[in-house]
């Protein structure tokens, strides 16, 4: 997985769980840190970057201090994403 990937998936990340401890919707925390939904659920799936003035409002928007969530991200990175599942049955004969 190349860096800014990886980034994004970490960042990603972060924020769901940062936001599903808090109960709230992405439309709740969009609303709070004043970016739109359709953006906040473009990040939480790792399509989208997150700039530090967007990381700061929705660190504010969940309660948080941006050093929290800046921590939660680097935790991410360091545990890197789960592994893809493996393919079960037996190997296809070449033909």
């Amino acid at each position: 997985m190349e860096k800014i990937t990886l980034l994004n998936w970490a960042i990603a990340e972060a924020i769901r769980q940062a936001r599903e401890a808090k109960g709230l919707t992405q439309a709740q925390v969009a609303g709070f840190a004043g970016v739109s939904e359709i953006f906040m659920s473009e990040l939480e799936r790792g399509g989208k970057g997150a700039s530090l003035n967007v990381l700061l409002l929705i660190a504010k928007a969940l309660g948080i201090r941006v050093s929290e969530l800046v921590r939660q991200i680097e935790d991410a990175l360091e545990n890197g994403p789960p592994a893809p599942p493996r393919k079960r049955g037996r190997p296809r004969k070449a033909r």
